[in-house]
């Protein structure tokens, strides 16, 4: 019984030493061009920026926890109003999986909670309105990459909310009944730093 312990200690503290030494945190920056979908908003452009930990579960797959903050709204048509900001804090779970054992080419795949930290929608009443944003927004997101071998990673992505926006207080910006979704699509750059 004791060499049988043994052995699976050892294994479990093989494969344990294994993963951690291919564990490597990394950073994240690119583009967003978000629009609210039912809404007279044009799409917006802003900015994504935060960090991730890649954890490699085998050759072909990984999980990356990721936290990032991500510049989203609508671009206002009308004179009456401005644009409409919206800054999350975006946390959330990219499953990656790679084409060949050699990492490169990969599609990614996951969900998400994006946090409303702030927005300027009651700002542009002047202050008199009393419209309201939701408080966070349930978002799934998919898209494709390509790691190269010294840490670099582009990658093109969609992130589509699943919560309505909900700009209560005001028909202004309605443009026809239903959800108003978030839809971002995202294109930027990553680097992977190497622990060992």
């Amino acid at each position: 019984m004791n060499k049988l312990t043994t052995i699976l200690l050892f294994l479990v503290g093989a494969n344990v030493s294994f993963l951690s030494a291919q564990v490597a945190p990394g950073i994240k920056l690119g583009y967003n061009e978000s629009r609210i979908s039912k809404t007279r908003l044009e799409p917006k452009s802003g900015l994504y920026i935060g960090g991730f930990i890649d954890i490699p579960l085998s050759a072909r797959y990984s999980i990356q926890p990721e936290i990032l903050y991500s510049s989203q709204g609508g671009t206002s048509i009308s004179p009456d109003y401005g644009d409409v900001q919206i800054d999350y804090l975006s946390i959330m779970a990219a499953n990656k999986l790679y084409v060949g054992p050699n990492k490169g080419f990969h599609f990614n795949l996951g969900l998400g909670l994006d946090v409303n930290l702030k927005n300027n929608f009651v700002n542009l009443f002047n202050g008199d309105g009393d419209g309201e944003i939701s408080p966070f927004d349930m978002v799934v997101f998919g898209g494709i990459g390509y790691e190269f071998d010294f840490g670099l990673t582009l990658e093109a992505r969609y992130k589509q909310g699943t919560v309505s926006v909900d700009f209560f207080g005001s028909d202004d910006f309605y443009e026809e009944d239903g959800s108003n979704l978030n839809g971002v699509f995202q294109l930027g750059a990553s680097y992977k730093f190497k622990l060992k």
